[in-house]
């Protein structure tokens, strides 16, 4: 069968690209490496922009079935003692990937998307021009064009040579759930010398605990029962944290070279969505929101490239405009946030202010999320006043 489109990967950006464009009426092929259900290296943290497009997709009902759990408000910390709590813009979710991307995946079926799991893509030859041949481990697919989803940083990264994947990046991620504390509705991002680690509470009542580090820190001694490094109890509600918690995820996941750098939003003509066009810091919070709307960005040009209403130059063109108005001060100022947060003396010196002056630290957080920077420059304006 000839696709219109392969999505690569399955995770946020991939289900949301598939399930919209199999509404539309185009034959869509769905491929993901792991067998779902499975747990996935995220902070689980639903931002504010998340609702409109779980109802888009037909999910919002499920996602409050299962659970999600609400989160009203934010707090930070630093090694040092330093501390700020604020409301969120509105209501976020807490929700396991394990659930959520099953979800997403039999939505994309119920739709008619051939969807396969447990499957390696090993590489991709052809161009919008002429279309595209996507070799598995299952065999060769055909594709009018493809879109990639595949996350982070894959193999595929480095089958295809992209250039960001040759540049090496300390920056090591883990993540596993616990119990043993009940954080209720907040979002807590407690950092530490050389990394910050969030905690929030997902739909089964445990905390999803995540952290990034400086690869240094990932050489000290682990805390025996946890699996994390002793580094992160510097920060003393962080080590309060820990002395009540009980790991029950039997193993951790990670990822080491994590990179924030902004990626190509096309490369060997391959359309990229998600963290695979660029990651934003951890530190935000925003990374699921952004690869859901990124999908919503990408799909009305694949339409339109599909209808031959534009050539293969305006949509390259037109979905990096885009991509670029949309995301990319929330990527620079995200990066700026990430390296104050890692350096103790910068993240007292940052939350502290935050502490002085509660409208910055509310800017910061609208900031970093989907909201029209206009009405942000007018809240800032008025707490100030206020």
């Amino acid at each position: 069968m000839n696709y219109d489109a392969i999505a690569i990967g399955a995770g946020l950006s991939g289900c949301s690209a598939a399930i919209q464009l199999a509404k539309l009426g185009y034959r869509v092929l769905l491929l993901e490496q792991s067998h779902y259900p499975v747990h996935k290296l995220c902070g689980e943290f639903l931002s504010v922009e998340v609702t409109a497009a779980f109802e888009n997709l037909g999910i919002l009902e499920q996602v409050h079935k299962v659970g999600a759990h609400p989160i009203h408000r934010a707090y930070l910390t630093t090694s040092s003692g330093a501390s700020f709590r604020s409301p969120l813009p509105s209501t976020a979710l807490g929700l396991s990937r394990y659930q959520l991307d099953l979800m997403l995946f039999e939505r994309a079926k119920d739709l008619n998307v051939t969807c396969i799991d447990n499957t390696k893509v090993t590489g991709v030859t052809g161009n919008l021009a002429e279309g595209f041949k996507v070799s598995t481990t299952k065999g060769e697919f055909s594709g009018r064009l493809v879109l990639g989803a595949f996350g982070k940083r894959s193999s595929l990264d480095r089958t295809l040579n992209r250039k960001f994947i040759a540049k090496r990046s300390p920056w090591i991620a883990y993540k596993g759930h616990f119990t043993g504390i009940d954080i209720g509705d907040v979002i807590e991002l407690h950092s530490f010398p050389n990394g910050y680690c969030g905690l929030s509470q997902i739909e089964t009542g445990e905390i999803n605990v995540c952290w990034i580090a400086h690869e240094r820190v990932m050489k000290e001694p682990n805390h025996r029962d946890l699996g994390i490094p002793e580094s992160l109890a510097r920060n003393p509600v962080l080590a309060d944290r820990f002395a009540h918690m009980q790991r029950v995820s039997p193993s951790l996941q990670g990822l080491s070279q994590i990179s924030f750098a902004i990626k190509e939003n096309f490369y060997n003509d391959i359309c990229m969505i998600g963290d695979t066009a660029g990651m934003i810091t951890p530190l935000c919070g925003d990374g699921m929101a952004m690869a859901l709307r990124s999908a919503e960005i990408a799909v009305p040009l694949v339409s339109q490239f599909l209808e031959q209403q534009i050539n293969a130059i305006a949509f390259k063109q037109q979905y990096a405009i885009a991509w670029q108005k949309e995301f990319q001060m929330r990527l620079q100022l995200g990066r700026i946030m990430h390296n104050c947060f890692v350096q103790p003396p910068l993240a007292n010196m940052g939350v502290s202010l935050c502490q002085m002056v509660p409208a910055l630290g509310n800017w910061i957080i609208g900031a970093t999320r989907g909201k029209p920077q206009q009405l942000l420059k007018t809240d800032f304006a008025s707490n100030a006043l206020t």
